[in-house]
């Protein structure tokens, strides 16, 4: 029955970029990268921040990054030749890693994918219980954003929805150990969602409480509640897996500025601060820097990380060719050789006519 949803994981394969084997057919598919302007996950929006875990498998299914090398996503996917980890952006953006072999748990819809290489990425935190029934939870993903008349998004979309009590699920095949989130015809997850993560938290402070499995009714379609295995009950076995523990890994410091700054156009550079305190010796050689700026043609946005000590780390260069707006991603710096302590600055500057912005947030990680 969790079938169902693979029916068009060919069309949320169109969304993500990558080559994708479905059964014997073989799909590549190189859309823009535009977001898009209007149509939304069945009621939700474009992704308001990075979400560093996030990743789109190659087989048309989305995932969670749990640990430097694994990725759980569910089993009626299918096999995954690789996946983007970390990017709003279905083709591009954040990091592609092959993926070298797969375990599945007997008797659940539970899948991990092995990376043949460690990801930069932040690992996502599990949950050690389920959520309690009127938990807010956020749903993300490049399935459906309209039913039944499917159409993809090339920018990941996240939707804020409810935990119910698991029975609510249960026509959809669902038990007590597994998530139930709320939904109707226009707010919901769909097609290309599974595998994918219901998360509780906020942002930059995200648990992963269940995996996509499929429709929580007995109708079999999108636009009703979504079943959601769930990872407390499959924490042990994940954790036997990828060599983790019950208690989630340890994790920097996260220093973080949220005041808009205006980017003006075609003119002087401008910066926002965050100062960092209580870091012993130098900053790390993958200092994670979170950028969130409001801006159309992105391709005119030069940004630099600017140390303590005034030197700077190119983030960002102009491109004439990238007429897509805002830039919401993460990067990552070898900052070893500079003292962590002290004033950080993202440095942005538009150096064309005709379009504008703002920095909305940025933050480091370390």
């Amino acid at each position: 029955m969790k079938h169902r949803w693979l029916g068009r994981v060919a069309a949320a394969a169109l969304a993500l970029g990558l080559a994708v084997t479905v059964g014997e057919a073989a799909l590549a598919a190189p859309p823009s990268d535009d977001p898009p302007q209007e149509i939304q996950i069945i009621g939700g929006g474009n992704a308001t921040e990075t979400y560093s875990f996030h990743a789109g498998m190659s087989n048309g299914c989305g995932g969670s990054l749990v640990a430097p090398q694994w990725i759980v996503t569910a089993t009626h996917c299918g096999n995954a030749s690789s996946a983007r980890i970390g990017s709003v952006y279905r083709s591009s953006g954040g990091e592609v890693r092959s993926v070298d072999r797969r375990v599945d748990k007997a008797g659940t819809d539970l899948t991990l994918m092995h990376l043949s290489q460690p990801s930069t990425m932040t690992p996502i935190k599990m949950a050690t219980s389920n959520p309690a029934p009127g938990t807010p939870a956020r749903l993300i993903g490049f399935g459906c954003t309209s039913w039944p008349n499917c159409s993809n998004p090339s920018y990941l979309q996240e939707i804020d929805l409810t935990v119910l009590e698991s029975s609510r699920c249960y026509p959809g095949g669902g038990s007590a150990t597994d998530v139930c989130i709320s939904g109707d015809r226009t707010h919901s997850a769909c097609h290309g969602d599974s595998g994918g993560p219901a998360l509780v938290g906020s942002r930059g402070n995200w648990t992963l409480v269940g995996e996509t499995k499929g429709p929580g009714d007995n109708n079999g379609e999108c636009a009703t509640t979504t079943l959601y295995t769930g990872i407390a009950a499959n924490l042990t076995w994940i954790n036997q897996q990828t060599g983790g523990t019950t208690e989630p890994p340890p994790t920097g410091s996260k220093f973080e500025n949220t005041n808009n700054v205006n980017i003006p156009d075609a003119g002087a550079a401008v910066t926002s601060d965050v100062t960092v305190t209580g870091q012993a010796g130098n900053a790390p050689s993958t200092l994670k820097v979170n950028v969130d700026i409001k801006h159309t043609w992105r391709g005119d946005v030069v940004i630099d990380l600017v140390a303590p000590d005034g030197s700077a780390y190119r983030l960002k260069s102009s491109s004439s060719n990238d007429s897509a707006d805002n830039i919401l991603t993460t990067y990552t710096v070898n900052a070893s050789t500079e003292v962590a302590n002290g004033t950080w600055k993202l440095k942005v500057q538009d150096v064309a006519r005709y379009d504008t912005g703002y920095i909305d947030a940025w933050s480091l990680q370390f």
